[in-house]
């Protein structure tokens, strides 16, 4: 059984290397949602936020997923404005 801090350490983890694998193969929609999401259950708004920047940046060309990552984002309470 896990102690609630072993929990929290392994799953800060597991969001850290989906950060990570983003910097290097930033093109994953999906990837950048399930970041966003990450962000706010692990209560780190401000993360969020920046994870939904570059996301938006990222996609500049692509408006059908910047809207749905925008989209995504807005229903977890992430917005950029």
């Amino acid at each position: 059984e896990m102690t609630p801090e072993a929990r929290q350490a392994m799953i800060s983890g597991m969001v850290d290397s989906l950060a990570a694998r983003l910097d290097k193969s930033p093109h994953d929609a999906d990837g950048w949602v399930k970041l966003i999401r990450s962000r706010m259950v692990l209560n780190q708004p401000d993360m969020a936020r920046d994870a939904l920047r570059r996301a938006i940046n990222e996609f500049s060309a692509d408006p059908a997923a910047s809207t749905q990552i925008a989209q995504a984002a807005k229903q977890l309470g992430v917005t950029l404005d």
